[in-house]
């Protein structure tokens, strides 16, 4: 077998986070390529209880902003006096995905497994269970980054958006049983690298 060590040691390591990107297109063809790389990803149990939800709408993507914006909004409000300015400096990052041309969102299940076999599942039981499926969907993620830059795109892992979770699932129609691994976008970058 042929040795892609430094291959790929020079993709992980020219890799960085894209924030602000051009207002262009990624071919359809880049976005199958990305999906097919992340499906090569390995999954807690051998089970592949994931999907990717594809968003290139850019009136989504538009709402999508808004609803994190209001749900940041609604937290800023709830916070004490003296965390809202550091509060309102770290949320300005979770909208950074508005200029993307396209959102990766990895989705996933919490099949129950030992916790429905025990009598009694202690919490510690239930949370093992659901780590093991985030550190898996975090191995997806990772892919859908590697292979973005291996196209030329960029692209960034995103969890903030995530505190309007909910409100994501609903306008996107991910069924309530999922969660949400990450916003990623992903697009040509703005800045030259």
């Amino acid at each position: 077998m042929k040795e892609l060590y430094y291959p790929f040691k020079e993709l992980c390591e020219q890799r960085r986070s894209v924030r602000q990107f051009a207002d262009q297109a990624v071919a359809t063809a880049d976005l199958e390529k990305i999906k097919h790389l992340a499906a090569t990803a390995p999954y807690a149990s051998g089970r592949k209880n994931w999907e990717i939800v594809v968003v290139e709408d850019k009136a989504i993507i538009r709402e999508l902003v808004h609803l994190v914006n209001q749900r940041s909004d609604e937290l800023r409000n709830q916070l004490k006096d003296n965390f809202r300015e550091e509060f309102e400096v770290y949320a300005t990052h979770f909208t950074s995905f508005a200029t993307a041309p396209v959102l990766f969102i990895p989705t996933f299940r919490i099949p129950v497994g030992l916790s429905y076999m025990l009598t009694n599942a202690e919490e510690r039981i239930v949370q093992w269970e659901r780590d093991s499926y985030v550190k898996s969907i975090s191995g997806v993620a990772l892919l859908i980054l590697l292979a973005a830059e291996s196209l030329g795109l960029g692209g960034c892992y995103m969890t903030g958006p995530l505190l309007a979770e909910e409100d994501i699932k609903q306008l996107l129609s991910i069924r309530p049983d999922r969660n949400l691994g990450a916003i990623i976008p992903v697009g040509y970058s703005s800045q030259q690298k």
